[in-house]
């Protein structure tokens, strides 16, 4: 019988320790540092060569008519003359507003200086960026020059975005 009570007693003992075992063996998951993506989606680039619909050349202006209707447009310009000009003929604009970004490679003074609206008057200068109300629909021009108040070259090759 005391055989039995030992036996019964050492069982007891041997189960009271599994949980302990079980508590002290448990091992918390590694912690996995989040990989961050680092592929980054570029937006594929629009060809701006089927906007423009054509290029002219007078004196120290560079007309490049564009189809407004495609917008948003994207051009690589330069201006090879410190007196250049280029004028973005808008044709077609039927949208609320016009939105406008130069980005230069280098440091340059090139800035829209003027919009000429379809009712032929004219507003301006900006700067770099422009957001203009459009009320009429019709052929706006973006006059993209130096900017005469302040230093520096306009000379090099640029950036625009047209939305």
């Amino acid at each position: 019988m005391n055989l039995l009570k030992l036996k019964k007693n050492n069982n007891l003992k041997y189960l009271a320790l599994i949980p302990l075992f079980v508590v002290a063996c448990k091992k918390e998951p590694e912690v996995k540092d989040a990989k961050v993506d680092t592929i980054t989606t570029i937006e594929k680039p629009i060809d701006s060569l089927s906007t423009i619909l054509k290029t002219e050349k007078e004196s120290n202006q560079n007309i490049i008519t564009v189809d407004a209707s495609k917008m948003p447009i994207r051009l690589n310009l330069e201006i090879t003359n410190p007196n250049d000009q280029i004028i973005l003929r808008l044709e077609n604009v039927n949208q609320p507003k016009i939105k406008g970004y130069l980005k230069t490679e280098t440091p340059m003074n090139v800035r829209f200086n003027q919009i000429r609206m379809p009712d032929n008057s004219f507003d301006g200068p900006f700067a770099q960026t422009i957001e203009y109300d459009t009320k009429l629909k019709g052929e706006y021009w973006l006059i993209l020059a130096k900017n005469n108040m302040a230093d520096g070259s306009p000379v090099g090759k640029f950036f625009v975005k047209i939305e």
